[in-house]
């Protein structure tokens, strides 16, 4: 197997980690030693960790990097924590289903998957899905694009994205927490202000195996084997979206269900900004 650096050094791999994590905000797994792993979100100055270039991968990549994460929004700036939770500098957010379960049980998780892609189509949104396998279960993700330029500046991305996941959660039956399978697989709608999910050709966590694309028409051809760090089977095209494809499916989700529940509120300040305040934390460890 190549060494962790090695695999983040591959062409295809920074290419594919680049074009995702590029305006979002960035997470890291950092494997030491003996197993431990250490999760961050944060340069040692407390900024935000971005990826918008080699170098920034570079810089990240020192041979105990693991596994990368990225926000589902995209932001319009990313430099002090305070950007992170401003509503209105938030540009796209993903729609994206967590479908959970096992890799043992892979089969039931596909099918639950293929639900959700189906109702998808029968709304007429098909290019632009793509579908992520990641260690044990799979995401789903509607690629934020596809929501019009003149239906993002009637609604918030965050709104339409959360509304579009619910929505689609409701009409099949499938609540913020939905068991299927017998138990062995669950759904989620885990839109939020903070939330990461894997990247493309990122390790997983722990599993000796990479997070792969597939578009939907390949979802029922899915084997485990494509997975293999050393053989894996990828599909660039997950960067495909149709302008205006998902309008009809996010206005009528935001009719239906509203926005985003958990809004931040706009408070005087009264303390340092939290990027100060995370950098003097850090200094003291």
């Amino acid at each position: 197997m190549k060494t962790l650096k090695e695999h983040y050094s591959r062409p295809e791999v920074q290419r594919e980690i680049l074009d995702f994590c590029r305006g979002r905000w960035v997470a890291l797994h950092y494997a030491y030693s003996g197993g431990n792993l250490s999760f961050k979100r944060y340069t040692n100055e407390g900024k935000p960790i971005k990826i918008n270039g080699l170098e920034d991968l570079a810089r990240v990549n020192n041979g105990a990097l693991r596994s990368i994460y990225a926000t589902a929004n995209v932001y319009r700036r990313l430099q002090c924590v305070e950007d992170l939770y401003d509503y209105a500098n938030i540009a796209y957010c993903t729609p994206t289903w967590d479908v959970d379960g096992d890799l043992s049980n892979w089969r039931e998780t596909i099918r639950v998957a293929g639900e959700i892609v189906r109702f998808l189509g029968d709304q007429g949104v098909r290019r632009s899905v793509y579908i992520k396998w990641s260690g044990n279960g799979c995401h789903i993700h509607i690629n934020e694009k596809s929501i019009s330029g003149s239906l993002l500046e009637k609604y918030s991305p965050l709104d339409l994205a959360y509304a579009i996941v619910e929505y689609v959660n409701s009409r099949l039956s499938l609540d913020s927490t939905g068991i299927l399978c017998g138990g062995k697989v669950t759904v989620e709608n885990k839109i939020d202000l903070t939330r990461v999910f894997t990247c493309p050709l990122s390790l997983h966590r722990e599993l000796d195996a990479v997070c792969v694309c597939m578009k939907a028409e390949d979802l029922e051809k899915f084997n485990p084997k494509w997975v293999n760090p050393q053989t894996f089977r990828h599909d660039p095209d997950w960067r495909e979206f149709k302008d205006g494809e998902a309008d009809g499916l996010a206005e009528k989700a935001y009719k239906a269900v509203g926005g985003y529940l958990f809004k931040p509120r706009k408070k005087r300040r009264k303390t340092k900004p939290l990027d100060e305040q995370i950098l003097e934390w850090l200094q003291k460890e």
